[in-house]
């Protein structure tokens, strides 16, 4: 029984986190988002969201069997654009965007995806409705039903804890991609520097500088052409001005009392009435109010972990209940007996080390470098200054004195100057690195921003500069067997050449019938021959045009004619959230995508998770996520084009009025 009890009050503290981690993000990016001038050919201004609806899942709903789980989310493989994808199956067209935030570690260092918006009129994006879209499956056409308006967030990067402002501002890297916009391009829009990059940049940012959470101008022009869509009616236009609190989103809002949520269902305790009072609340008390207090109670849960869920009272000084666990760079806090809510915990000092002695605390947060110790600013070992350097340098720590970069060095270099360990320190895995132009993975190698995988790996081994001069050199040197290569090249393309035209139907009736392909295959000696007596007697009779009226003859058609089944791909921009995310393929994503191209965005620790405007490219895998997931088009007869989306890296595509209703879910582990 205590086992139960003691379990049951961990469940309440872990929700009761969730939501305070929920509104304070939402709170950071209300600030961003009403804070930016999205001027196009109409002003928007205060744009701000509001949680309608939020679920909280836990592993109540996984099954020990997966085929037994009733939340297709249970399942603890699951790449960020399958997990996109998930989520955009349910139905959430009565909200204008519904996003999940998780506690999962994708790979590649993805912090986000999402789907993203385009201003044309493409699918995908904030305000999208549920409806079906038609993807290719194995070969096989397949139609489903979406949501696009979709996205998510993660707040562990390789195996690490995200600081609290790095996934603030992921979320509003994602929710730009349901805005329509793709990563930041062209190069003015990502200048890096001692101001940082934007908030649409590709790789994470650590929200420190100066433009970190600000939209860059190509992000602004790009998501206004949306918001100038959505009011011209060219897309579905969900914004409504807000008429504060809303009861029912177990979030506790100015006007309220309490807010255990939507219904009797969803609200868990004996402290506060939900929206949707029954007839026997009413009847209990008959000025109860939705989202008030029941009678004869001090407090609610939903106020703050220090109210007691079974008394409705204050919890007692006293009792000493850690009400917030202390951190590297906090102290604990435990309740005061005076308020529902938790005390601000102390700060440690300033200065104190963190993240495994590579930072240090500053008022309370680890967003401190190390360099803080010697009097010196952090900076970055790139590439540009030092050519050919190793990748596993890049992601060594640096420090320079004031801002002349030009005493930039590695920490390994004055190690024993400072008694650091030997080697100095590295960055942690998802750092930023070679000024933002990249980030470190798992094996502290410095990977660039928009590296895509397999592809470009190849393009890079086969047509970087010292590739090139080296098939030079070999081509110099033996030039005789470039020739005979040549030679052989030309023989060959003739034949080939000549062997396609004896297969490729025309449409001159004077012509010899086309050879089956099969045929060839099972006979090629009859082929030739025929080749050489079509060259030196012209065509058939089987060329010669049948007179009108006049009776065929012949034993039967042996074939008749094919429809066409021209396969090709309708890339949907850049990488949706998107993508799932968001495409980004979206995604990112991507993801939503779903990436991003339509497909969803992704955000990267460096995340989607979609559509893209043309100078979008794809998201790379480690990037925010604008969407990568499968493109899916709209079945015939609709008038919505190919879908983009954004993916937790590319230029795929994702305010005054307020974003009226968003919904949010979140998914942890026990």
């Amino acid at each position: 029984h205590l086992h139960r009890v003691r379990r049951n009050e961990l469940e309440e503290k872990t929700r009761e986190e969730i939501l305070s981690l929920i509104i304070h993000h939402i709170t950071a990016v209300n600030y961003i988002y009403r804070n930016t001038k999205f001027d196009g050919r109409i002003e928007h201004r205060n744009i701000r969201f509001e949680v309608q609806r939020l679920k909280i899942d836990d592993d109540s709903s996984c099954g020990e069997n997966h085929h037994e789980d009733t939340n297709p989310l249970c399942l603890e493989n699951i790449d960020v654009s399958n997990f996109l994808n998930l989520h955009s199956l349910g139905n959430h067209e009565a909200f204008c965007l519904a996003y999940v935030f998780t506690y999962r570690d994708f790979t590649g260092g993805t912090l986000g995806l999402a789907w993203v918006a385009s201003a044309s009129g493409a699918s995908g994006g904030i305000c999208e409705k549920y409806k079906t879209y038609t993807e290719t499956v194995g070969g096989l056409y397949q139609s489903t039903k979406r949501s696009l308006n979709t996205g998510i967030i993660t707040f562990v990067n390789y195996n690490t804890r995200v600081p609290p402002k790095v996934s603030q501002l992921t979320l509003a890297h994602e929710i730009g991609h349901n805005f329509g916009s793709p990563h930041d391009y062209p190069a003015e829009c990502r200048p890096g520097g001692n101001n940082g990059n934007y908030i649409m940049f590709a790789s994470a940012t650590s929200g420190i500088r100066l433009n970190n959470g600000k939209f860059s101008p190509c992000s602004v022009r790009n998501i206004s052409n949306v918001l100038d869509a959505i009011d011209e009616n060219k897309k579905r236009n969900c914004f409504q001005a807000s008429e504060g609190a809303f009861c029912g989103n177990k979030i506790v809002e100015i006007g309220e009392e309490c807010d255990c949520g939507f219904n009797e269902e969803e609200c868990m305790e004996k402290c506060c009435y939900p929206r949707e009072m029954t007839e026997t609340m009413r009847i209990e008390n008959v000025t109860a109010q939705s989202c008030g207090r029941r009678a004869r109670t001090q407090c609610s849960p939903s106020q703050g972990p220090c109210c007691d869920s079974n008394t409705c009272r204050f919890i007692p000084a006293d009792a000493k209940i850690t009400c917030k666990e202390e951190t590297e760079c906090s102290w604990g806090s435990t309740c005061n007996g005076t308020t529902p809510e938790c005390p601000e915990p102390k700060p440690r000092d300033d200065k104190t080390k963190c993240n495994n002695g590579t930072q240090l605390c500053i008022k309370g947060e680890c967003s401190g470098s190390i360099c803080l110790l010697w009097n010196m600013t952090e900076c970055f070992l790139t590439s540009n200054i030092i050519p050919n350097i190793d990748k596993r340098k890049l992601c060594e720590l640096a420090c320079q004195n004031g801002n002349d970069t030009n005493t930039c060095r590695s920490t390994s270099e004055f190690a024993r100057e400072y008694g650091l360990p030997e080697g100095g320190y590295s960055l942690r895995p998802g750092s930023p690195c070679d000024n933002f132009q990249g980030y470190c993975d798992v094996f502290l190698k410095c990977r660039a921003v928009d590296a895509e995988g397999a592809l470009v790996r190849l393009k890079n081994l086969l047509f970087n500069k010292q590739t090139l001069q080296t098939l030079a050199e070999w081509a110099t040197e033996h030039w005789y067997l470039v020739c005979m290569f040549g030679i052989v090249f030309i023989i060959m393309m003739g034949i080939f050449i000549k062997c396609c035209a004896v297969h490729t139907p025309s449409s001159n009736p004077k012509k010899a019938a086309a050879y089956r392909i099969s045929d060839t295959l099972r006979r090629p000696m009859n082929t030739l021959r025929m080749m050489r007596r079509h060259h030196h007697n012209g065509a058939g009779p089987r060329s010669v045009p049948v007179p009108r009226g006049e009776r065929s003859r012949s034993a039967g058609d042996r074939g008749g004619g094919g429809g066409g089944r021209g396969g090709g791909e309708r890339n949907g921009g850049g990488g949706g959230g998107g993508g799932r995310g968001a495409g980004s393929r979206t995604r990112s994503d991507g993801h939503a995508d779903m990436r991003n191209g339509g497909v969803p965005a992704v955000h990267n620790s460096s995340s989607s998770g979609n559509s893209r405007p043309s100078n979008s490219s794809r998201p790379p895998a480690h990037g925010y996520g604008e969407g990568r997931g499968q493109q899916y088009y709209p079945p015939k007869g609709s008038n919505s084009s190919k879908q983009q989306h954004s993916r937790k890296a590319n230029s795929n595509p994702r305010e005054g009025v307020r974003a009226n209703q968003s919904s949010a879910t979140v998914v942890y582990k026990k």
